[in-house]
């Protein structure tokens, strides 16, 4: 089984988007960061299943790609 290190910085980013989240729904923002420690798991078991992070080039920097935001931006309070 793999190590995985939290940065502060991913750690303090995860705090802000929930905090985000949490303005609409406590419940999802709980939900999304109890998906992303769950995702994580996946790198400890099978390391390797991460992607290579590219401003690295370092094959034991592995990143996993987590989103569950919109792909879009509101403009003039519209919604997504």
């Amino acid at each position: 089984m793999a190590e995985v290190n939290w940065t502060k910085f991913a750690l303090e980013n995860i705090s802000d988007i929930a905090d985000f989240i949490s303005k609409d729904s406590v419940s999802y923002a709980e939900l999304f960061v109890r998906r992303i420690f769950e995702k994580v798991v996946i790198l400890q078991d099978h390391p390797n299943s991460g992607r290579i992070v590219p401003e690295f080039e370092n094959i034991h920097i592995r990143e996993l790609i987590f989103s569950q935001l919109p792909n879009c931006l509101p403009v003039n309070n519209s919604r997504c």
